[in-house]
């Protein structure tokens, strides 16, 4: 196939959508499929280029995501339009809009990836993050862009749910984003640390709920032989900074680039995974592929916790005092550690990208053969 794949911000190295679409790239060529990129110049130059997109008022939101807006110039797009055999897109922004529209009206087939809620925005400026408010902005998504989509992939089973009460009519392909199998551990490490450690992993802001962890280790009845690794960085650094110098051993905050944080990830003794709004969570995923024990928030916006081998894995959103029970828990059995470790590592196995790759790849050649056949059926020539 020709695929052209729509990304807003496809080279940004911190941002899970992005990441995630360079890897199925990746995997597509690896199967034989010839791939080109739209996408804006913001960090790097792909086969379609077009510049970064400035929106008052909007880019303050998506600044604090991390994400850049790319510009929806029409004859870049159409030049992008003229070569695809198919296109896949992969977020619900202006360029995927314009690009989605018009290659609808070129009878082109159209297939997509839900990889954000409103709430993944909105919950860092709380003046719009209320339920009519997202629901709006989920209506601006369908029709804006995944109205065109013949099939969406649907990283989980929640996701799904959720789109089919939204009024989404595609077809919802529930696939997940997948974990690249060179990640995945052959067995789990041997804790070497001074201190049990736990590691968290995620931008600092009001949707990953870091601070119910710091809470939590400071009730734990543990909290002094209790190390925290704060990976990440985000626009509530300075709040969750001051409040860590609390904590016995206040936490250890940086950004770390993937390498170290596999190695990070690692050698921690449990990984707690706080987010209350997220479609997947790779971070977790790629965290439990290492062997190291998760512990996952249970939220009605979060499907994360669908990875939760055991009660002893999950703990309700924002509940301090269920979190430093399970960590007290973990930190008192840690002789478990180790088989809970490979029976996730199991799970990883069971999640690969790869195999994820081709079933969107098979998602793609459907949505290929249904145009032709509705083309064919109205007397007209396929592109």
């Amino acid at each position: 196939m020709k695929i052209l794949i729509v990304c807003g911000d496809y080279f940004n190295q911190s941002n899970g959508l992005s990441l995630s679409t360079q890897r199925f790239v990746e995997q597509f060529k690896r199967l034989g499929d010839e791939v080109r990129v739209l996408s804006s110049d913001y960090g790097g130059i792909s086969e379609y280029s077009v510049p970064v997109m400035r929106i008052p008022l909007v880019d303050g939101i998506m600044d604090q995501q991390n994400y850049h807006f790319a510009k929806p110039l029409r004859q870049i797009i159409l030049e992008s339009l003229s070569w695809a055999e198919i296109v896949h897109i992969e977020d619900p922004f202006p360029l995927s809009m314009e690009t989605a529209k018009l290659a609808s009206q070129m009878e082109l087939p159209i297939t997509g990836t839900f990889h954000l809620y409103p709430e993944n925005m909105t919950a860092s400026v709380p003046i719009f993050d209320f339920p009519l408010s997202n629901r709006n902005i989920m209506n601006v998504f369908r029709w804006g862009v995944f109205q065109y989509c013949s099939a969406i992939q649907c990283p989980t089973e929640k996701v799904r749910e959720r789109l089919e009460k939204c009024g989404y009519r595609s077809k919802l392909c529930v696939i997940s984003n997948g974990i690249p199998s060179d990640i995945i551990a052959d067995l789990p490490s041997t804790s070497q640390n001074d201190c049990f450690t736990v590691i968290s992993v995620g931008r600092y802001s009001n949707e990953k709920d870091q601070m119910t962890l710091m809470k939590a280790i400071l009730a734990c009845h543990h909290a002094a032989d209790i190390q925290l690794i704060l990976a990440g960085r985000g626009p509530l650094e300075d709040q969750y900074r001051a409040f860590g110098q609390s904590l016995p051993n206040p936490p250890i905050m940086r950004f770390y680039t993937q390498k170290e944080l596999l190695k990070e990830v690692r050698r921690a003794d449990l990984y707690v995974h706080c987010a209350n709004v997220e479609i997947e969570g790779m971070s977790c995923m790629e965290s439990f592929a290492q062997g190291t024990v998760p512990l996952i928030a249970d939220s009605e916006l979060s499907s994360t916790s669908a990875y939760a081998i055991t009660e002893k894995n999950r703990f309700k959103a924002g509940n301090v005092e269920e979190l430093a029970s399970k960590i007290d828990y973990w930190f008192e059995h840690q002789d478990e550690l180790p088989t809970m470790g490979q029976r996730y590592i199991d799970l990883a196995k069971t999640l690969t990208i790869e195999e994820s790759a081709k079933k969107v790849r098979h998602m793609m050649l459907n949505a290929i053969q249904e145009k032709r056949q509705s083309a064919s059926s109205r007397g007209i020539s396929p592109s």
